[in-house]
Parts: C-alpha cells; sequence; structure tokens
C-alpha cells in the first residue's frame, strides 16, 4: 500500500469504531477499578451499577446490590429523600454525610458526592462518589464528645484554636465567671481588653508554641465590680495544649476557677498567725518582764525587812520593856511579810526554771511536823480544829525542803479560807506499792466547779470578802503544783461546792521506796520501774537537767547529763545511749541538728530520741516525729510523764 494514498471511507470508519472501544475499555476498566466507590441511580432511586471498591466497601455481592432500591441501604429515610430532591431538582451534592447498612448488619458512616444526567431535560441518572468516612466520623464524634464535655465542666473552660487562638467554645461557667459578652471568634486581647496585657495572651502563646502545659495556682486579676471600683480577683488558671492527629498545635484548652476567696481567707489566716506569733513574742516579753520583775520586788524587800528582823531580835535580846504586845504584833506580821516575799522568788524562779530540788531520803513524819509548825500560828489564830494522821514509817525520796512547803502551803490555804473554829484534817497514807498520797481537807467555803482547776493558776483568788481575812497573793497553790509536778506527782482540788468545804489531794511518787522496816541507812535499794536504761540527757538548763537526772536515777536508770550538744555528741561511742532527751532550743546545734547527728553514729542508730520543748502544737509534734523523734514533752516537764515515756522506750524495744 502507497502510504501516501488517502485512506478510503470504510478503512477510516473501521478505525474509528477500533479507537472508541478501546477507549471505553480503558473507561470502563478505570471506573470498575477505582479506590473510590462508585454506583449509578435512576430516577426512581433503583440502583443501575456500581463498582467493585463501593461493593467491597458495603460487602455485597452484584446481584445483592444492583437493581435494588437505595431505601435498602441508607439507614435515614430523610437523608433519602433530600437526596433524590436535590439530584431531580438538578441540583449537585458534596460531602453529604449518611448512613449506609452493610451486608453484615452494621452500619458505614460515608460521604456522598453527585449529579445527575440529564436528557431532554429529564433526569436519566444520577452518579454517584461514595467515600468511606468512619475515622472521619469518630473524629468527628471524639471532638463533639469533647466539646460537650466542657460545655459541662464543672469549673470554667474554653477552646482557643487556630495559629491566631481565637475562642471557639466558652463554656456558661466561664461566662459567668468572666462575666463579659460573647467572645467567640476573639482572641483573648480582644475579648479582655481592660487586663492592659496582664501576660496570659503570652502564656497561652507560649502553651500553643511548645506544646507544654502551664498552671498559675493564684493569678491575680483586676476587674471593676458593679461601681466601677477596681477589684482584685484570684484565679487558679490552668492551660493545656491541644495537639491534631500528627502532633501539631492546633489550640488551646483554658480551665478557670476562682480561688478569689479561698486566697482572702489564706492571707487573713496567714496575717492573724503573724499577729498571733507577734502577741507570743510580746506576751513572752511581758512574761519575763514580769518575773524579772518578781525576783527585783522580792530581792528588794528583803533589804528593808533585815534590818526589821534583826532590830525585832535584838529588842527581845535586851528584853526592851517597850516590845511588849505591839512587839508581837510587828513580829507576827513581819513573819507574814517574809513568808510572802519568800513566795514572789520562789514563784519567780518556778516560771523562769531556776527552782533547784535537792533529793534525799525523808520520813514524811518530818516533813509533816516541820509543815504543821510553820502553819500553826495562823491555825491557832483563827481557832481551828486540826486533826492528823501520818502513816508512821512512811519514806520518801525526794526535796523535803519543798514538800514541807507544799505541805504548810496547803495548810495556810484551809485555814485562810475556812471560817474561825472550823475543821482541818491532814492525812498522810501510802497510795499502792509506788505513791503517796497527802490529803488536806477542810470546812471552809467550798470551791464552784469552775475554780477547780483555776485555783492552781498564778496569782488567782476565790471571791474575797470585803475584809480580805483571808489575805495571801493567789501564789501558794500555784507553787504547790509546781514543786509537786517538779517531783513527777499531781495535785487535784475537790469540793462538792460552795460553802461545803475543799480538798487538796496530792500523789507523789514514792520511786520504789518502801515503808522504813529497818534504818534508812541499810534500806533495800529501790524496785525497778522497768528495765534500766542508759538514758542521756542534754539540755542547756542545767537545773533542768540536773533535776530530770535525779528522777530517771532514782528509777534505776544509767544517766549521763550534758548542758551543751558538742561534749554530748563526743559522748555518744563511749556512753552508747538506748534513750536520748533532747531540749530542741540548744546553742550551736539544735535539737533537730543533734538528733541528725546522733543516728549518723554507729553508737547512736539504735538510740531512741525524746524531744524537751515549750512548744506543744500539734505542728510542733509532727516536726519532731518527722526528725526521728519517739515522742515529744513539753516544757515544764511533768516528772511522772517523763518517767513513764522513758519506761515505754524499753517496753517499745
Amino acid at each position: 500500500m502507497n502510504p501516501d494514498q488517502p485512506l478510503s471511507a470504510g478503512v477510516v470508519a473501521s478505525g474509528v469504531r477500533q479507537h472508541d472501544d478501546a477507549t471505553a475499555a480503558e473507561l470502563y476498566d478505570f471506573v470498575e477499578n477505582a479506590v473510590e466507590g462508585l454506583h449509578r441511580v435512576g430516577p426512581d432511586g433503583t440502583i443501575l451499577w456500581a463498582n467493585r471498591a463501593e461493593l467491597q466497601m458495603l460487602g455485597y455481592g452484584w446481584e445483592d446490590y444492583v437493581g435494588r432500591h437505595i431505601a435498602d441501604f441508607h439507614e435515614d429515610p430523610a437523608t433519602i429523600g433530600y437526596i433524590l430532591t436535590t439530584l431531580l431538582a438538578g441540583g449537585a451534592l458534596y460531602d453529604q454525610p449518611a448512613r449506609l447498612r452493610c451486608k453484615d448488619g452494621s452500619i458505614k458512616h460515608v460521604l456522598i458526592h453527585s449529579n445527575g444526567h440529564f436528557v431532554d431535560g429529564q433526569l436519566r441518572y444520577t452518579r454517584c462518589f461514595t467515600r468511606d468516612a468512619s475515622e472521619r466520623h469518630e473524629r468527628d464524634q471524639a471532638l463533639a464528645q469533647r466539646d460537650a464535655m466542657l460545655m459541662g465542666a464543672p469549673v470554667a473552660a474554653a477552646l482557643l484554636m487556630g495559629p491566631e487562638l481565637r475562642f471557639r467554645l466558652v463554656n456558661n461557667r466561664y461566662r459567668d465567671l468572666i462575666d463579659t459578652s460573647d467572645m467567640i471568634g476573639q482572641t483573648f486581647d480582644e475579648a479582655f481588653p481592660h487586663l492592659g496585657g496582664g501576660g496570659v495572651a503570652a502564656a497561652i502563646a507560649r502553651v500553643y508554641a511548645s506544646g507544654a502545659s502551664y498552671q498559675e495556682d493564684e493569678l491575680p486579676v483586676t476587674r471593676l465590680d458593679a461601681q466601677g471600683q477596681t477589684v482584685e480577683h484570684f484565679f487558679k488558671f490552668s492551660l493545656e495544649p491541644l495537639m491534631d492527629l500528627d502532633g501539631r498545635p492546633e489550640g488551646v484548652i483554658v480551665v478557670a476557677v476562682d480561688v478569689t476567696e479561698h486566697v482572702r481567707s489564706r492571707l487573713a489566716i496567714e496575717q492573724a498567725a503573724r499577729e498571733r506569733e507577734q502577741l507570743l513574742v510580746d506576751l513572752g516579753a511581758a512574761s519575763q518582764a514580769k518575773d524579772e520583775f518578781l525576783a527585783m520586788l522580792g530581792h528588794e524587800l528583803r533589804n528593808p525587812l533585815s534590818p526589821i528582823v534583826t532590830a525585832l531580835q535584838l529588842m527581845r535580846m535586851r528584853k526592851d520593856s517597850s516590845y511588849g504586845r505591839e512587839g508581837e504584833i510587828i513580829q507576827r506580821q513581819v513573819d507574814h511579810l517574809v513568808r510572802l516575799v519568800d513566795d514572789l522568788l520562789d514563784v519567780s524562779r518556778v516560771t523562769r526554771g531556776k527552782i533547784e530540788l535537792k533529793f534525799e531520803r525523808v520520813e514524811l513524819t518530818q516533813v509533816t511536823d516541820r509543815a504543821l509548825e510553820m502553819a500553826s500560828l495562823l491555825i491557832e489564830q483563827r481557832r481551828h480544829h486540826l486533826e492528823v494522821d501520818v502513816e508512821p514509817g512512811l519514806v520518801w525520796d525526794g526535796d523535803p525542803a519543798r514538800l514541807v512547803q507544799v505541805v504548810s502551803n496547803l495548810l495556810t490555804n484551809a485555814a485562810r479560807y475556812t471560817e474561825p473554829g472550823g475543821w482541818i484534817w491532814l492525812r498522810v497514807r501510802q497510795d499502792g506499792a509506788d505513791a503517796v498520797e497527802i490529803s488536806v481537807r477542810d470546812t471552809g467555803i467550798g470551791l464552784a466547779p469552775e475554780m477547780r482547776d483555776q485555783v492552781f493558776e498564778l496569782f488567782f483568788q476565790g471571791k474575797r470578802s470585803i475584809d480580805r481575812a483571808e489575805g495571801g497573793l493567789g501564789i501558794g497553790l500555784a507553787l504547790v503544783r509546781n514543786i509537786v509536778e517538779l517531783h513527777g506527782g499531781s495535785v487535784q482540788a475537790r469540793s462538792e461546792g460552795r460553802g461545803l468545804g475543799s480538798e487538796f489531794v496530792v500523789r507523789l511518787p514514792l520511786h520504789g521506796l518502801a515503808k522504813m522496816a529497818v534504818p534508812a541507812a541499810v534500806a533495800a535499794a529501790p524496785a525497778m520501774d522497768s528495765a534500766p536504761q542508759r538514758v542521756l540527757v542534754v539540755d542547756d538548763n542545767a537545773d533542768g537537767a540536773d533535776t530530770l537526772a535525779h528522777l530517771l536515777k532514782a528509777h534505776g536508770h544509767t544517766v549521763e547529763v550534758y548542758y551543751d550538744p558538742v561534749t554530748a555528741l563526743a559522748a555518744i561511742e563511749r556512753f552508747r545511749p538506748d534513750v536520748a532527751l533532747l531540749d530542741i532550743g540548744l546553742p550551736v546545734l539544735d535539737g533537730y541538728q543533734l538528733a541528725a547527728r546522733i543516728r549518723a553514729l554507729p553508737a547512736g542508730r539504735s538510740c531512741r530520741l525524746i524531744a524537751l520543748t515549750g512548744y506543744g502544737q500539734a505542728a510542733d509534734r509532727a516536726r519532731s516525729q518527722a526528725s526521728g523523734f519517739a515522742a515529744h514533752l513539753v516544757k515544764p516537764l511533768n516528772g511522772a510523764e517523763a518517767i513513764r515515756v522513758v519506761a515505754g522506750m524499753a517496753s517499745s524495744d
């Protein structure tokens, strides 16, 4: 064939048909094997054709799907109606959400794109593209749940989205809290221009850029109240980054809680605490000034009393005729003044921790005899009937001079507050195997219930008659309690009420001493209250440390006393204490530091620590416990409690 010769008409027509067939085959292969679901629907809703992707997506075979009405597969009738109406009217659908029923009964969320093919104005069929939207639906559902959760959150919450961080969602609590108009679509600075760049917008931007959370517990924000006055509010402000599936930032969640009342309450409590601390400092200073004044007053009063007493003694020695009855009156009143001065000096020593006990073994009849001698003048003057019942042979280990002071003060108190001619009973007996009980009872004015504890307070006095016949400074019973507690004992006031008399009962530990069955020089050794312990006492108050050591030794413990922490530390390896009583307020090293140093030594690891301190609040006890102390004793120490705690250290091993 000549290539330049034109093709005949038959040859040309044959070539066109071949080309059209090839194009149709390629087109058929393209739509049949496309990864997107495709189907064709007639004007009445009958499915005319579907490609492989459509059938596989829903799980149907050709015969199960093609030739059936689309209503057989759509879950929502309203969606079918909308689709058919739109397409019949010549409209097109883009991303139309629909729910299709799969062959296995499950529901598939899809997006449909569709338009119609019209001939002479009549819809012949529709072209439909079906895309699986399950993941998108799950994401949308998750976002909807997130938004619903934020909207219903019990705290104020908002959502800022996009690079410009504009409000997309704000719940009602946030609106109420912020008290502003609708802020949707605005940035933080646009919504709150009155904050004046308070740093919140910058913090939101940092969270968005870094992906790191941010929290401010007490963010101060100045707002205007109803009267236009600036009021400071405080918010607990939390910012959480919102990331997309690829880990890129897409927004920030804002959570705010108004903590204004909480902050104001805390500030008020802190202010009250500061004022309380200052008050305690002031009270401490006032108490110290009072103690120093009492000590000074007692010493100064002794200066004029000394020559008066000496002059009276000289007058008696010379048998001066002018002495007579007036001299006896002066002598009695001077004796009374001397007693008051002694009480003042004693109470100043007690309140400053300067009182010193001198322990010795004594028969209690000797103590009561001396106390009766001291109180007899007042008892005789008021014509009281006195009965004394002292258990014979009873021996006690303690400071006899101080116990004489206790008993004489109780007798004097009974004499003062009992009408002339009344009755007073003094009774001393052993109470159990390890204690002695001293009781002074009277038929006097009695005590109201609320006064039974108050009578032991310093300078406390009950209601007096106008002539103040009872006398005294209200010091005697306070001294009684302090002296008794220094010995590890207790004192209790009893009374049936006003006008029914009173009874004061002192209970003291015998420290293991029994009745005197043999001379004191060969008396049996004290019985042990508990297993003997090696006890270390560290306190810069020498009198307090020595007194405590004497009590512990009387109970069979081996005791070493140190007045400074450095010397005490040096003795640990040698002494190897089982128990250490440490004053918290030590110089150089406080009690907490000393405890840590002791624990660090090999010989101190098994040592049980007891804190000695003037502070007894719950926080103080918690701190000592956290520092490794097994017990917490508050000054002034109760001797009986100290003995019990040390004994407990042995029983807890």
